[in-house]
């Protein structure tokens, strides 16, 4: 939290305390607005845009292979000059968005279909993969710091190594040992995981124990999983300064680009650069 950090007095009494919960609540309502908004325009987006004169490519691709759906970030450019930059600063958020984006129009694309035949039956929103593309130049493996943390780059290696085909858990689905109440956790994406709560939200009745800490469970089978691979990206031998030895880095790929890459092959990516703690990762 800002401010708290800056030597001023705070005082609060019950009209700060509303004050401060409108505030937020303001705050909350804005943030929603702006995401609806961003959503809209990536819909709008795969919907309406036109590589020529009524040819809709990215429409027609999501059609023909609902599971993924391959953007340039050029085209993104030239339809809305806001939306590469958003998904550049905040690509863990906005790519998620950008996804979501796709399993609706692609289930409002279907249900136009089963229309023309007499049913108006609406299929299940399905999800689409994003999978991002660029014509810009990659940037070194040596020349990621800070800046680029957390931010969408594009870097160029050969594959050394892949792990095994491992599941990954998108929502981990917890439940009170003490009360039974459940709730759905989400896991970050890539290498990260949840970020379970240290206690329960349940407020004991008169008479009934309370929650203790640390009381979840984790229910396996109604968790939601994707495929996750682990591949060691090592820099080109042209990009290595003489003398010193070649630097690598880990990418986590999943649902389609799973079992795709084998090791000697050379990558052009575009993803988010993270950090993590090491431990316990294995590219065997």
């Amino acid at each position: 939290m800002s401010g708290w950090d800056e030597g001023a007095v705070y005082y609060s009494n019950q009209a700060q305390f509303r004050e401060a919960s409108s505030e937020a609540e303001a705050t909350a309502a804005s943030a929603h607005s702006s995401r609806h908004s961003v959503l809209l325009k990536f819909k709008e987006f795969i919907r309406n845009f036109e590589k020529e004169k009524n040819v809709f490519p990215y429409r027609e691709s999501l059609v023909n292979n609902p599971k993924f759906l391959m953007v340039q970030l050029e085209d993104l450019l030239s339809f809305d000059s806001d939306l590469p930059s958003i998904l550049r600063s905040s690509p863990s958020d906005y790519l998620h968005l950008f996804e979501t984006a796709a399993g609706e129009v692609l289930a409002s694309l279907k249900m136009k279909v089963t229309g023309d035949s007499g049913e108006m039956v609406e299929p299940p929103t399905g999800e689409v993969q994003i999978l991002l593309a660029s014509k810009e130049d990659p940037v070194s493996m040596r020349s990621l710091g800070a800046q680029y943390i957390s931010k969408l780059v594009k870097i160029s290696g050969i594959t050394v190594a892949a792990s095994r085909v491992k599941a990954k858990a998108t929502y981990v689905q917890l439940i009170c040992k003490n009360c039974g109440s459940s709730r759905a956790v989400p896991c970050r994406p890539g290498l990260g995981g949840a970020i379970v709560p240290r206690s329960c939200d349940h407020i004991p009745q008169p008479g009934e124990e309370a929650c203790p800490i640390d009381p979840w469970l984790v229910v396996l089978d109604r968790s939601k999983y994707v495929d996750q691979q682990t591949l060691k990206l090592q820099e080109n031998p042209e990009d290595v300064p003489t003398g010193e030895l070649p630097r690598n880095m880990l990418l986590s790929v999943d649902r389609h680009l799973v079992q795709t890459i084998v090791p000697g092959t050379r990558l052009t990516i575009v993803g988010i650069y993270s950090i993590f703690q090491a431990a316990n990762l294995s590219t065997n």
